[in-house]
């Protein structure tokens, strides 16, 4: 299966996506409070369910799947779009497919490390968390 690359810039109120499955990349990063988080997140979570469609039935995916978040804020309508894409990674998971959360925060926001522990709480997707230093 060959799956289009995902790239979206960040913006002052959305985040960096690159989904990059050749690659073996998959981060968000920055701010999520888009001013409408549907019609940002749909595109979103829909390409997200055709890789995670394309890996269940070819099962031939190489490498264990990191998806990297680390979002310096994410609104509470982000929050469940995130839950969105969690809930599929999760499938994932339950397929016997390596996938794992990494999701990073910063040393004086442990409100975020937080944010991560709910989601990781919801789920039984693995998550680690990364403590970054500035």
């Amino acid at each position: 299966m060959i799956l289009q690359p995902l790239v979206l810039a960040a913006t002052e109120s959305t985040p960096h996506i690159l989904f990059d499955p050749a690659r073996n990349i998959f981060e968000i990063k920055g701010e999520s409070r888009p001013e409408n988080a549907k019609a940002f997140y749909d595109p979103v979570i829909d390409w997200v369910k055709n890789f995670c469609s394309g890996v269940k039935d070819d099962k031939l995916h190489p490498a264990k799947l990191i998806f990297v978040i680390n979002f310096d804020y994410f609104s509470s309508s982000s929050a469940k779009y995130l839950m969105n894409i969690f809930a599929r990674l999760e499938e994932l998971h339950k397929n016997k497919i390596q996938v794992e959360a990494k999701w990073y925060y910063n040393e004086v926001d442990i409100a975020m490390k937080e944010s991560g522990e709910e989601f990781k709480k919801l789920l039984t997707l693995p998550f680690s968390f990364e403590l970054l230093r500035h």
